[in-house]
């Protein structure tokens, strides 16, 4: 019974270990990321995603040309709602596309102000097609830290279809407050654990009438909370500023927090935050209000379930003693103490990416299984086996193997305290090969550890 108990315990550990640290969503430009910033992580290869976003901004126009309109005096809200689609080209390579539609119109007691370096000298509303964004990111993970990564992303800004602008009076003729011409937007991002840093750099390019437009420079700081398996608080810290061009708006920072649920492991997810522009909260606090918000709609395919642990089970009693005498036949039954438990083992086996010992998501929450097991029987050792593919001289091979078993026995040691001289490790290399190298799905399953765990209670 108790071995059916930790058995239990084993799985629920790895379905909540599973769905805790393989979630993930599109931001709202279609790269895998928190709301609006990018992150490091990139969708399984062949995984699609889509999101459908929906935002508005409070925001301060640029001063006019030889003038220092008052601050209140140059305010404005930026709507916009924006749909994307992206795939997993690799496990570390991934593609988006997003596009969508934007509104930028006046508020409050508007005297005049500048956007993407036009001057408006009365209010507008200006509705328009957002450019098309097509980028790329690829993600690098460190081989001694598996949970830092770090993701490089290129994107250009491509426009699309006509805008509308109704205003009284503006200074050059102009049909859209976006440019007709494409953006080139390069950034990385550093995510370890749920902390993710970012910087990105947007090149604009010029209005017809040669009106340079400020480029922008952005920096974030962000944090994404798993409360419980299906649940993530979710804060963001941006810093906008403006280099060069003519009339640049004025820089501010954007605290943006809120949650996204899951919809079980269905892949769906669903959006809520609110914004804050803290420049006009500091400046003015809430007259007028410089809060916005966000809600969105994401989907994004989530990796199978991590394989239960194998129990073996307990050799027959043995047969009672029987002792013959001459005259008579007598059974006799021992009355000695009962016999130790016989020890028991169990049999867990996780992969890894080629040339990698990195631990994946479902490899840890098959360890945090593992552990448990350990932590509930003191005297339970533990046996690393790693294995690689064919590919390669053995030497290497060999090589990885062995990173592969200390991976495995650092995450145990280090994540769950338990005793390392309780944990050995061994390297195979290629031999012993338990699937067929001939096949790239065979190689895949021969880059693994197998972890052979002695219960010497016997539970």
């Amino acid at each position: 019974m108790k071995a059916k108990r930790t058995a239990f315990l084993g799985v629920l550990v790895c379905l909540i270990g599973a769905a805790a640290s393989a979630q993930i969503a599109p931001s709202t430009s279609g790269s895998i990321g928190l709301f609006t910033m990018p992150t490091a992580d990139t969708p399984r290869a062949g995984m699609l995603t889509l999101g459908v976003y929906g935002w508005k901004e409070q925001l301060v126009a640029g001063n006019l040309a030889f003038s220092d309109t008052d601050y209140r005096s140059r305010l404005y809200s930026h709507w916009a709602g924006e749909g994307s689609i992206g795939l997993g080209l690799t496990d570390n390579w991934e593609i988006s596309v997003s596009g969508g539609e934007e509104r930028f119109e006046s508020r409050g007691g508007w005297r005049g102000g500048a956007l993407n370096g036009i001057e408006f000298f009365s209010r507008f509303r200006a509705d328009e097609p957002r450019k098309l964004r097509v980028g790329t990111k690829y993600r690098i993970y460190s081989e001694a830290d598996s949970d830092f990564r770090l993701g490089l992303w290129l994107a250009a800004h491509i426009p699309m279809g006509q805008s509308s602008i109704h205003v009284d009076q503006v200074d050059a003729d102009v049909t859209r407050i976006k440019t007709r011409r494409t953006d080139w937007e390069w950034g990385i991002a550093a995510t370890k654990g749920i902390v993710t840093g970012m910087v990105s750099y947007q090149l604009s390019s010029r209005h017809d009438q040669d009106i340079r437009v400020p480029n922008q420079f952005r920096v974030g700081l962000g944090l994404d909370v798993p409360v419980i398996p299906f649940l993530h608080v979710i804060g963001e810290l941006d810093r906008v500023t403006y280099d060069g061009g003519d009339l640049p708006e004025e820089p501010y920072s954007l605290l943006t927090t809120g949650i996204r649920f899951y919809i079980g492991r269905t892949g769906w997810a669903v959006h809520g935050a609110l914004n804050a522009n803290l420049d006009m909260l500091v400046k003015k606090r809430f007259s007028p209000s410089p809060i916005g918000g966000l809600i969105g709609v994401t989907y994004a395919a989530w990796p199978p379930l991590p394989p239960p642990p194998v129990v073996i089970p307990p050799p027959a009693p043995a047969a009672p003693i029987v002792v013959e005498e001459k005259t008579e036949t007598v059974t006799q039954t021992t009355t000695t103490a009962p016999p130790p438990p016989t020890p028991k083992t169990t049999r867990d086996e996780i992969q890894f990416d080629a040339a990698s010992a990195r631990l994946t998501n479902i490899a840890k929450a098959i360890l945090d299984g593992i552990a448990l097991r350990m932590k509930n029987d003191l005297n339970a050792t533990a046996v690393v086996t790693g294995y690689s593919d064919s590919g390669g001289t053995e030497p290497a091979n060999l090589a990885i193997s062995a990173k592969r078993a200390e991976s495995a026995k650092e995450y145990l040691v280090t994540r769950h305290g338990i005793d390392p001289n309780r944990i050995t490790t061994a390297a195979k290399g290629s031999a012993d090969a338990a699937y067929d190298n001939a096949t790239p799905e065979g190689r895949a399953k021969n880059r693994r550890a197998v972890i052979v765990v002695t219960l010497v209670s016997g539970t």
